[in-house]
């Protein structure tokens, strides 16, 4: 019986030491949760490529597929002018191809640079007899690299460059809009110096 007792007793001491250090300890707080809407919303990623390009500067060089039946390497086009028109998709440069004609005649050649894939570039020139080589960016890397990607949105902005035929940057309109008639003014009045 006095085993039983001293039992008890030693239970009950342990038990009651247990209950004082959880009292001793501070309340966690409960912050409430919001209810799940059933739908995932992204988190914004900032990335660590931040760049841009500035006239005066040596255009920084890429190489993309698009819809042609070869990669396009910037390297590999020096002895022209290049324009470089940037859009999210090929639908945003289908007027660039109303201007084409007067482009050749000033010597400059186009491309445009966009998010589709190689292969949608390449069906929609076909279809549509487009005059101009795409170029895909799906990744936007190198939109990013020319500083018109946005990457909160995850989208390739508006913008053009031009680049004379030593690969330096002439002309750098980023994040802008421009009707392709003013584009076209902006590059000719650089191209002829008038």
């Amino acid at each position: 019986m006095r085993r039983s007792l001293f039992t008890i007793l030693l239970l009950t001491a342990l038990a009651g030491t247990a209950l004082a250090g959880e009292s001793a300890k501070p309340a966690t707080p409960v912050v409430p949760q919001p209810a799940p809407t059933g739908q995932l919303q992204p988190v914004p990623q900032e990335s660590h490529i931040t760049s841009q390009v500035y006239v005066g500067e040596v255009a920084p060089d890429f190489e993309l597929d698009g819809s042609g039946d070869r990669p396009v390497r910037l390297a590999h086009l020096k002895g022209y002018w290049i324009l470089l028109v940037f859009a999210d998709r090929r639908h945003e440069l289908a007027d660039l191809g109303k201007i084409e004609p007067d482009l050749r005649h000033l010597g400059v050649r186009p491309y445009g640079i966009c998010a589709d894939k190689a292969h949608a570039l390449k069906s929609f020139k076909e279809r549509e007899e487009f005059p101009i080589e795409l170029l895909s960016d799906v990744t936007g890397e190198i939109s990013q690299v020319y500083g018109l990607y946005d990457t909160r949105m995850r989208l390739v902005r508006p913008g053009f460059i031009l680049i004379d035929r030593y690969g330096v940057v002439r002309m750098a309109l980023l994040g802008q809009q421009v009707q392709f008639d003013e584009m076209l003014g902006l590059v000719k009045s650089a191209v002829t110096g008038t």
